[in-house]
């Protein structure tokens, strides 16, 4: 059996547990306490990101334009993500209220509807708007990661500082190519400068997801995991099925009739847009090998935003609250048939 066929078959092993022995996981419950000062935080990033999804909602509800669509989905993930952390601690959810414009906090209860009575204005102001949130998100960020010496807490934060960046470097796009000069309204402007340039150099800026991407990836250092990756064009969707294991170890008491008890795949989907694609996770679970019945149960567990430098190299940056795991998994090719194939469709832009 040569390689890459060792590889692949090891990623479709299925997973069907005997039933007999559970294996013995941790509760779920965290060793260490939030002290006041990370609560505050926590509670209020949960409502930040509120504040950004309802006013992207009503902003694209006005304008029609894609970006407040797809970054108000990211900002509900980011909601998600932040309300596993209350879940996680033990903290009630500030959020009593899903509908656009509630929140417990005064403070950002005022802000909405000044930020929409402003993006009523233009397109132009609508965009100001969007990168007056990211700006004021950046500066949370960073001081709520001062703020916490709690790994789960810097992860998840981190995460959300860098997808404010992509988002900031998003409309301030949009309003260069509206013929306007974007100045800084919350950070300071070499700040603001410093994050937007960077978009100039950013691995991927030249390279466009397309169906010369089709096949199996992974990372070296993971042997024996991967992901298969699925463009779409025509719906500008990517498909990923991510073949890894469990978080922890099973019993050893712990059978499968198929494979090995701690085998786990993962399966994500979503729009891309330039080098990027953003994907929601959903776990399957409950079904039977080789039946329909009973028919498996499908869950939303996170998010995966999927990054491109070129045809043969990318990044998988995950977030799954339900087992408080996120990070950053590089990826390659396992072979390299496609790789003309996506060169050419990069050249043609497709």
């Amino acid at each position: 059996m040569n390689r890459l066929t060792a590889l692949v078959v090891t990623f479709f092993i299925a997973l069907v547990y005997s039933g007999a022995c559970a294996a013995q996981n941790g509760s779920g419950t965290p060793s260490v306490s939030l002290n006041d000062l990370e609560t505050a935080d926590l509670i209020f990033m949960r409502e930040e990101e509120k504040l950004s999804r309802d006013t992207y909602d009503t902003l694209y509800s006005l304008w029609g334009l894609n970006a407040f669509s797809n970054i108000s989905s990211s900002e509900q993930r980011h909601m998600d993500t932040m309300l596993s952390k209350l879940e996680f601690f033990g903290i009630e959810d500030p959020v009593v209220s899903d509908a656009g414009g509630s929140f417990s906090n005064a403070e950002l209860a005022a802000l909405y509807p000044q930020l929409i009575a402003r993006g009523e204005d233009s397109l132009l102001e609508a965009l100001k708007v969007g990168a007056f949130i990211e700006e004021l998100d950046i500066e949370d960020l960073v001081q709520a990661i001062e703020d916490t010496d709690k790994t789960t807490l810097i992860n998840a934060y981190s995460n959300l500082l860098a997808a404010s960046r992509n988002h900031l470097r998003t409309f301030v796009s949009h309003i260069t190519n509206l013929g306007a000069d974007y100045q800084a309204q919350v950070l300071d402007q070499s700040e603001v400068d410093d994050i937007v340039g960077d978009y100039d150099v950013i691995p991927g800026e030249n390279f466009f997801i397309n169906a010369g991407l089709n096949d199996a990836w992974y990372f070296p250092g993971t042997d024996g995991q991967g992901f298969l990756v699925t463009v779409f064009p025509e719906q500008r969707t990517v498909f990923l099925a991510w073949f890894t294991y469990d978080t922890e170890f099973p019993a050893d008491c712990a059978v499968a009739r198929l494979g090995g008890p701690a085998q786990r795949w993962i399966t994500a989907q979503g729009r891309y847009n330039g080098a990027q694609a953003d994907l929601e996770i959903t776990m399957s679970s409950g079904g039977s090998f080789d039946t329909g019945l009973p028919v498996p149960e499908r869950k939303a567990a996170g998010s995966i935003v999927l990054q491109f430098e070129n045809c043969t190299s990318g990044t998988v940056t995950y977030d799954i609250p339900s087992i408080d795991r996120s990070g950053v998994v590089p990826i390659v090719r396992i072979v390299s048939d496609n790789v003309t194939l996506c060169q050419e469709l990069n050249a043609l832009g497709q």
